[in-house]
């Protein structure tokens, strides 16, 4: 497994049109720069890379923020070999079941706490009880 310094000099040399920032957390900033903390570990640095090199920068509602999380993993696990990183499912399932956590909390109606669903404008939706409230912020990646 390459050490971050490595990785990062490999992921400059192929990647010459992005930057890579040192800051507090991993974050990929559209249109060229992903920021990486300095305990980065070097699978979440190839999961940043997958977020540019899928180009899916804008999302509707909280699944498709989800779906865009877990294609980001996708793309790291297929660039595992080529950077000699080693591809652990249970880390990235991890850093996915935070989302996944939040869609369920943000779904849960404030008054009967039954799963709701997202409607067009960004707000949920109880069936059982037909109260509207907003999502209540996107998690950390």
């Amino acid at each position: 497994m390459p050490s971050l310094s490595s990785l990062l000099a490999k992921l400059r040399a192929d990647y010459p049109e992005l930057h890579f920032e040192p800051g507090p957390r991993d974050t990929f900033h559209p249109p060229h720069t992903i920021i990486y903390a300095p305990d980065c570990a070097p699978l979440t640095l190839l999961h940043e890379l997958g977020h540019y090199r899928l180009a899916q920068r804008d999302f509707h509602s909280d699944i498709e923020l989800l779906q865009i999380e877990a294609l980001a993993w996708e793309q790291a696990k297929q660039l595992c070999d080529l950077y000699h990183v080693t591809w652990d499912e249970d880390f990235a399932q991890s850093r996915l079941d935070s989302y996944r956590d939040y869609l369920h909390f943000a779904s849960l109606c404030p008054n009967c706490q039954v799963n709701g669903y997202q409607d067009n404008s960004g707000h949920y939706r109880c069936p059982l009880c037909h109260k509207r409230w907003p999502s209540p912020g996107r998690p950390a990646d």
